[in-house]
């Protein structure tokens, strides 16, 4: 689980902020450098034990806390992305669907999921089987037959119902 905190020093970035879900691979990329030269990023991270100890939904929080937690100077306000807050020391605005609605999440929704999509790509280099670098860790085919093959590795939730019904 990846989350970002994004802290804009700029209003108008040159290049389309929308929810990473909606923008390509390489408006991502490119995104992704002007964020970092216009903003203050933070970068949180909860590890697959963490999801399968918490829940996805608290370890997502705990990745948020990390995050806020990276920037170099603090935030005033934080808006997040979903329906509730972490439990942070400033105040926090949840916002369904922020990522469309808010520059600034959408930033942080771009800068998570290049970090997240990066870290596949390390994951495929140490374990080149399961196919990190084509699925990113998604329940698709791919992944399934890869874990069904291979069987699942120290990077995959055990929570994950692919996973789960493996080691039944």
């Amino acid at each position: 689980m990846v989350a970002s905190a994004v802290i804009l020093r700029k209003a108008h970035l040159a290049v389309r902020i929308d929810d990473s879900k909606r923008l390509t691979s390489r408006q991502r990329a490119r995104a992704f450098h002007v964020i970092l030269e216009h903003a203050d990023v933070g970068v949180g991270i909860a590890c697959a034990e963490e999801i399968d100890r918490r829940n996805i939904l608290q370890a997502t929080l705990l990745a948020m806390q990390r995050a806020v937690g990276d920037l170099r100077q603090a935030a005033d306000l934080i808006l997040v992305d979903g329906p509730v807050a972490p439990s942070l020391s400033a105040p926090c605005w949840p916002l369904v669907h922020g990522d469309r609605r808010s520059q600034v999440i959408g930033c942080a929704s771009i800068v998570a999921k290049v970090v997240r999509d990066r870290l596949m790509e390390f994951y495929h280099s140490l374990a080149p089987h399961y196919a990190f670098n084509q699925h990113k860790g998604y329940g698709t085919a791919l992944h399934r037959e890869r874990l069904a093959a291979f069987g699942p590795s120290v990077l995959h939730r055990r929570s994950f119902r692919p996973v789960r019904e493996l080691l039944r």
